[in-house]
């Protein structure tokens, strides 16, 4: 049986995901609360297995709740209304999120992967996180591998790989790691940096790291690697408006 505690400021999205969450007869919601600053000794009390944990809350917000945690001993799912911002926190960090109003099949989706993955959170996220909201941190991702959580600096990563619903990272020291994410989620991470260009339905190059491009319908990229990389025919121009600034 899942221990649960729901930690939310709005009252209704808790009578709302506690509903949901008793329907499932593997998961049992022991204890609830709508103030931030009662988390911790809340938890304490209960030793939850997974806490469904509100981002933007008054006093505390759902990072700081986690901070107070060393090392975290449960498995966390924020919940957060759509805010940029902290969607990229929680997808550079590899965590888990739903995102409000809350979906009864991305509930099932969570509780699966619980069961699947019991880790709680490690303290190089919760480290992170306190980096990145206090702006200090934007240049490093966790990967999610069969070896655990791997975080690796944004800016060294050569390129990506699609591989099923795998990833294959490539690395400026020519190391390669499987994450266990799409090639789609890294797209969306990443959108921001202007390093990266997706190439082609199967890769994202970073454009510092590109050695050679060589003409054709579409084209080649040729990596630092010498990995040579297709550049579809719907990307060359995009490619090359961006290659002459590089």
């Amino acid at each position: 049986m899942i221990k649960a505690i729901i930690i939310d400021d709005e009252k209704h999205c808790i009578i709302t995901l506690e509903h949901v969450l008793k329907q499932n007869k593997n998961v049992t919601v022991v204890a609830t609360t709508q103030d931030s600053t009662k988390a911790k000794a809340l938890i304490e009390e209960h030793q939850p297995d997974l806490v469904f944990l509100d981002i933007e809350m008054p006093k505390m917000n759902g990072f700081d709740v986690i901070a107070q945690f060393n090392p975290v001993p449960f498995k966390v799912v924020f919940t957060t209304a759509y805010d940029q911002y902290a969607l990229k926190a929680l997808r550079l960090n590899a965590l888990d999120y739903l995102l409000k109003p809350i979906d009864e099949d991305e509930i099932a989706i969570a509780l699966d992967k619980f069961k699947n993955q019991e880790s709680a959170i490690t303290t190089e996220q919760v480290q992170n996180l306190h980096l990145f909201t206090n702006g200090k941190l934007q240049d490093t991702i966790a990967l999610s591998t069969q070896e655990g959580l791997l975080f690796v600096k944004i800016d060294d990563i050569m390129y990506l790989e699609a591989s099923s619903n795998y990833t294959m990272i490539v690395m400026h020291d020519k190391s390669k790691h499987l994450a266990s994410k799409t090639l789609a989620t890294f797209e969306d991470v990443l959108q921001d940096n202007t390093l990266f260009f997706r190439s082609h339905k199967s890769h994202i190059v970073n454009l510092k790291f590109i050695k050679q491009y060589i003409r054709g319908d579409g084209g080649e990229l040729i990596m630092l690697d010498g990995k040579n990389i297709p550049l579809s025919r719907t990307k060359k121009q995009e490619f090359l408006d961006l290659f002459t600034r590089v």
